[in-house]
């Protein structure tokens, strides 16, 4: 169905001209129209229509992805009569990308998201190097990003784990072998002992802040507050039982061997009894740091009969009291204000530290048998705790 200009008197013609011109072939002798025509439109429905093996042609190009101007110009019809086909099958021909073509070949893009999926590479430098590697081609960080979310990879935050030896590995994977049989009540035997240091300004975690882009730009921003080394620092050493925590006591930051031996003379014994530990079946655990393992800290323990147990070196991701300590920083961070000087630090660490629940202690001891069985299938790489 078209519609056909047919004159008459009265008005002059309303452009444009040419569509009058192009459906009455035979006024294209006249130049200039008098003004006492106008135009009134007729129906007419016995026009050419496209053969059935053009719409075909149509449609496959439609579906291979190519543009309205482009068929138009293969088939040699005009772009009106692609797009009445192009509706017909609009819900089934793929969308048209928009935007210049990509710098970065397919191949090159799966090669990048299998390197960083695999753990190969990291950081945005890194992929900046790959894609200069493998295609030529320099791009920003910022295009490296948004590659790796268009295909569906998230950000997480590293985590903080051990550098091991090869020899440390085998000793820890010998050290799980030795206990996978231990129980949640062989654990409850044991003393887990350990050392800390709580600075006076230390923010636990991240900080955020909510804000709208303009006012970020206009208005000072929020800000943790901070000091040189922290504003100070307290160590700290204490013991965790099943039935509950042992002492803890504050030292001078420089801890030797002799005050060790006097601190374990103070604090093991008198905890152990406290919590009602059987000293038959008591196991006292410390790490192998080189305060630890000095010959007269050895010599103590041994005249002392106290059964240590051989810890792995280097796997603090195998002690649950540095899983306490964690928690005694969230506790210290809930405060509003800072410790005025470290004696109310240490004041703040003690409130925190009789506090702690006990099905707290419990869940961390009855983690032990799955920490043993999380190390011995990693064949004694670093485990998350």
């Amino acid at each position: 169905m078209i519609k056909l200009f047919i004159l008459n008197k009265s008005h002059s013609l309303p452009s444009p001209r040419k569509y009058f011109f192009a459906l009455l072939p035979s006024l294209y002798h006249i130049d200039i129209l008098p003004p006492i025509y106008y135009i009134h439109t007729i129906s007419i429905s016995n026009m050419m229509r496209l053969s059935n093996l053009v719409v075909d042609e149509i449609k496959r190009l439609l579906h291979q992805g190519k543009s309205s101007r482009e068929i138009a110009k293969r088939v040699g019809v005009s772009i009106g009569s692609v797009l009445n086909v192009r509706k017909e099958v609009l819900e089934t021909i793929p969308i048209l990308k928009a935007g210049r073509p990509s710098k970065i070949s397919e191949r090159a893009r799966r090669f990048l998201v299998r390197e960083y999926d695999c753990g190969r590479i990291t950081t945005s430098k890194q992929g900046q190097q790959l894609l200069k590697l493998v295609d030529g081609v320099d791009i920003s960080r910022r295009a490296v990003g948004k590659i790796l979310k268009k295909e569906g990879l998230k950000t997480y935050i590293q985590q903080k784990k051990p550098s091991l030896t090869d020899s440390q590995k085998s000793a820890r994977l010998e050290f799980a072998r030795s206990h996978l049989h231990w129980t949640t009540d062989d654990w409850k035997h044991v003393m887990f002992s350990d050392e800390a240091g709580f600075c006076r300004i230390e923010p636990f975690g991240k900080k955020y802040f909510r804000m709208r882009p303009e006012s970020k730009r206009l208005k000072p921003n929020p800000s943790q507050k901070t000091k040189q080394s922290g504003g100070g620092k307290i160590f700290i050493w204490g013991c965790m039982t099943y039935n509950g925590l042992g002492d803890a006591c504050r030292f001078p930051q420089g801890l030797d061997s002799n005050l060790y031996v006097e601190v374990l003379k103070d604090y093991i014994v008198a905890s152990r009894d406290y919590r009602q530990l059987d000293p038959a079946r008591f196991i006292f655990q410390h790490d192998n740091s080189s305060i630890h393992t000095a010959s007269i800290v050895k010599n103590y323990l041994r005249k002392s009969k106290f059964a240590v147990l051989e810890w792995p070196a280097n796997s603090p991701d195998l002690n649950p009291i540095e899983t306490l300590w964690a928690y005694i920083r969230r506790e210290l961070d809930k405060y509003d204000t800072d410790p005025k000087d470290l004696d109310d630090l240490w004041e703040r660490f003690m409130v925190a530290w009789e506090n702690v629940p006990l099905d707290f202690i419990h869940h961390l001891y009855e983690g032990m048998p799955g920490r043993m069985q999380k190390l011995y299938r990693s064949r004694g790489a670093s485990i998350s705790y």
